[in-house]
């Protein structure tokens, strides 16, 4: 898989992303948590006649870095924080195209080193 192939389906998919932006966000965030439950947390407002809660935004956990996206003002707004025991050092806002790559980066840099980990597990057990 190129660079060019995986910008260009960032690109479009950021772009329908922002088309209805809470809808999106909303499915992403499901699909996120079924995926990675322990690491995703997905932030919800209700109104106070509201039955329904709002999907405002969705943070994802992976190693030393949090993924946050949310919807602010009708746009989205991307952030990664450095956070180490539970302490944030640095948050930097950035680009969603940016965050989306940032995080499909990641989460296949730990499925890699769990699947590894995995394999090791599996030889030490068969001998």
């Amino acid at each position: 898989m190129s660079d060019d192939f995986d910008f260009d389906r960032q690109a479009a998919w950021l772009r329908r992303f922002r088309s209805d932006a809470e809808t999106n966000l909303k499915a992403f965030a499901q699909r996120l948590k079924e995926a990675l439950p322990e690491q995703v947390t997905v932030h919800e407002t209700k109104g106070f006649l509201s039955r329904t809660a709002r999907t405002t935004g969705v943070s994802v956990s992976i190693g030393e870095n949090q993924y946050k996206l949310e919807i602010a003002g009708g746009r989205l707004q991307a952030s990664v924080a450095m956070v180490v025991r539970g302490v944030t050092l640095n948050t930097k806002t950035i680009d969603p195209a940016d965050w989306f790559g940032r995080l499909a980066r990641e989460t296949k840099a730990a499925t890699e080193h769990a699947r590894a980990l995995s394999q090791s597990l599996d030889t030490f057990m068969d001998s």
